[in-house]
């Protein structure tokens, strides 16, 4: 299920190239997600389906099951949320741990992804795919490749793992529907104070990640 790691090393410029290539996707549906943010108040009534693609966060999974039927909010959540993985689990997978030096350089050494991948890689070669079925995000998505995790076994084991999170996000969504509701309802009132709210939020979170980034 997992193959010998590869050396640690920097990446030369062709690596460099390949590894942004890579990371392209990953990247382009980390901006939608802000972009999806910003707009929750505007699509979570009228397009739940296009928030979810833009952002699948649990808060906006949750409020767009409310107003979506099963089939389809399993499809689109399921095709939003693996989306990056197998960019990533490549990424991972291609350059090893010489991974973690392109992180460094590209988001700083104080990366949210970076300091995750160092919580979570002591625990990886004894319970990696567990984690994996658990929180198949984008830092358990590099170290699945970093660590030399097979394909097959990563795709069966993350899509297990993200369809069980959707089956359990709308099963509460149903459970909590009229709170959720009225949630749903407050924000459509409070669209234009909520929207410039989101649009905030989002700003000190780019700021935040910015700063952490030139440490």
């Amino acid at each position: 299920m997992i193959e010998p790691e590869l050396p640690d090393s920097q990446l030369s410029h062709k690596d460099r190239r390949r590894a942004k290539q890579l990371a392209a996707v990953p990247v382009v549906l980390a901006l939608a997600a802000y972009i999806g943010q910003i707009l929750t108040s505007s699509l979570v009534t009228s397009q739940p389906l296009v928030l979810i693609s833009l952002n699948a966060t649990d808060p906006m999974l949750l409020l767009a099951a409310n107003q979506s039927t099963a089939t389809a909010f399993l499809i689109v959540g399921s095709i939003r949320l693996f989306a990056p993985d197998l960019f990533l689990h490549q990424l991972g997978w291609e350059f090893g741990p010489a991974t973690k030096s392109y992180l460094k350089n590209e988001l700083g050494p104080q990366s949210g992804i970076l300091r995750s991948i160092a919580a979570l890689e002591r625990w990886f070669p004894r319970v990696g795919w567990i984690m994996l079925f658990l929180i198949p995000g984008y830092p358990m998505c590099l170290l699945a490749g970093i660590t030399r995790m097979k394909r097959l076994p990563f795709i069966l084991v993350n899509l297990a793992g993200t369809f069980c999170r959707l089956l359990l996000i709308f099963w509460v969504s149903s459970v909590f529907n009229g709170p959720l509701g009225t949630v749903i309802r407050f924000i459509g009132r409070y669209s234009l104070p909520f929207t410039l709210a989101m649009f905030l939020l989002v700003a000190l979170q780019t700021r935040r990640r910015m700063n952490n980034g030139s440490k």
